[in-house]
């Protein structure tokens, strides 16, 4: 079991919360970053979080208090591949904000494969095609996409 955590906040600094509407406004979702945690979490506590953070330089490992005004969970049962190893291997790498504009900005879907923003990052970790495509939003769409659908009438 592994969750993702999606942030919806607002920010207190200007910039992070100026960074965080760009991007919401660019992939036109309700969240602006994600974060994987290993095992299951209750909103309301402080969990180590792995993720690629523009704030933070990059790929790392950081406590963060998941305020329930500010997060969103989801839970995955992960059967086989080891998406925490993924992550742990590539910290300490850039954050890639050429990445970040190049494919949510402009659409060109240009990356950097030795840098990682945090919805690129995720989805590479958990084995989707074209991570660096994925938003933190698309992220959230694909991952609870089963438990939106609706049934298939025949």
């Amino acid at each position: 079991m592994i969750t993702l955590a999606f942030y919806k906040g607002r920010s207190a600094d200007f910039w992070s919360r100026a960074t965080d509407a760009v991007i919401r406004a660019a992939t036109r979702g309700r969240y602006s970053h994600v974060e994987f945690i290993p095992g299951p979490v209750e909103l309301g506590s402080e969990y180590v979080c792995l993720s690629s953070s523009g704030r933070d330089g990059g790929v790392r490992e950081k406590m963060i208090h998941l305020s329930p005004e500010h997060w969103d969970l989801v839970e995955l049962a992960i059967p086989s591949a080891d998406p925490e190893a993924y992550i742990r291997e590539r910290i300490g790498a850039p954050y890639d904000y050429p990445g970040l504009i190049l494919s949510h900005f402009f659409a060109f879907g240009g990356h950097d494969k030795a840098r990682w923003f945090c919805s690129e990052l995720c989805a590479a970790a958990l084995g989707l095609p074209d991570p660096h495509r994925v938003s933190p939003q698309m992220l959230f769409d694909i991952v609870t996409w089963p438990l939106r659908a609706a049934p298939v009438s025949s």
